[in-house]
């Protein structure tokens, strides 16, 4: 139990956001995701969800292109929908902050260490943003953190277990439903990254036991999808390359020849996404040759 409490609080150090299935855009709209957001929408619950969703493809994509990607989003919007840019560059810069933050405290249970966590925190906040601004994008996640303390306290001046369960479901139900429901899916995301360190089994094991059989079966099924695809890319492209490296073939030639081959082993939905990670593949491979 004090390891699922750690795991919560770690969790809304930073909070993940949320994605949603829509279609994939045609090729005349102007970019705004990165390749593995093409079969996702924009999340617009919040403004900070939105900030989140557009930086959540760091490291697919450099912060030049998150923030163009961002910019190219917020000009399709309505005058009364589009979000302030100058508040974007302010999250991303508090994001960068709180890299800083040695996080490894968290896992010393020390209720005094984890309070100066959560002041610095609050404190780098108002460092970017008004208190309006601040209540704004992070009320609920400050809530979190305190009320995840709070569980850490409660375990660790009760005698049992089983008294320090009681004592805070009595804490839960003094919450507000929004703030429960946010708890609980903190602490469920944070359990469920965790699993995917483990091996297959235990990873089965681990998710069954989180969220049920039903829904282990549905997330080993993504995992098993998504390691399928990723090993199918991997394989197409270099194939691509070595298409692209026959000199016998015209370029008109070798375009064609990867048109077919690229056909052959996706299927229409999965064809911009495998073209999205061409150009990254080309990017990356032209990025070491200027290195060397």
């Amino acid at each position: 139990m004090m390891k699922k409490t750690v795991l919560a609080f770690v969790c809304i150090i930073v909070t993940a956001s949320a994605v949603y299935y829509s279609r994939i855009p045609t090729s005349d709209e102007p970019m705004i995701q990165v390749a593995s957001q093409l079969d996702t929408k924009v999340d617009k619950d919040s403004s900070r969800d939105t900030f989140e969703y557009f930086l959540s493809g760091l490291g697919e994509a450099n912060l030049d292109t998150l923030k163009h990607n961002f910019e190219n989003y917020n000009e399709e919007q309505a005058s009364a929908y589009k979000l302030d840019e100058d508040l974007f560059q302010r999250f991303i810069n508090y994001r960068a902050t709180l890299e800083h933050i040695d996080s490894n405290t968290v896992d010393k249970l020390d209720i005094g260490t984890l309070q100066q966590l959560i002041d610095q925190i609050k404190s780098i906040q108002l460092q970017f943003f008004t208190p309006q601004e601040q209540q704004l994008l992070f009320a609920e996640e400050n809530q979190l953190r305190e009320f995840a303390l709070k569980q850490i306290e409660i375990h660790l001046h009760t005698q049992s277990a089983e008294e320090a369960t009681i004592i805070w479901e009595q804490e839960i139900d003094h919450l507000s439903p929004n703030l429960q429901l946010s708890y609980h899916n903190a602490s469920l995301l944070g359990q469920l990254q965790k699993t995917k360190e483990m091996t297959d089994q235990e990873r089965y094991l681990a998710n069954q036991e989180l969220v049920g059989t039903e829904a282990a079966n549905r997330l080993e099924k993504l995992a098993i999808d998504r390691a399928e695809f990723e090993e199918t890319v991997n394989s197409y492209l270099q194939q691509r390359d070595e298409i692209l490296a026959n000199s016998l073939l015209t370029i008109e030639e070798q375009q064609s020849e990867v048109a077919l081959l690229r056909n052959k082993m996706f299927n229409e939905k999965q064809v911009r996404r495998v073209q999205a990670l061409e150009s990254i593949s080309d990017e990356q491979k032209l990025s070491n040759n200027k290195s060397i």
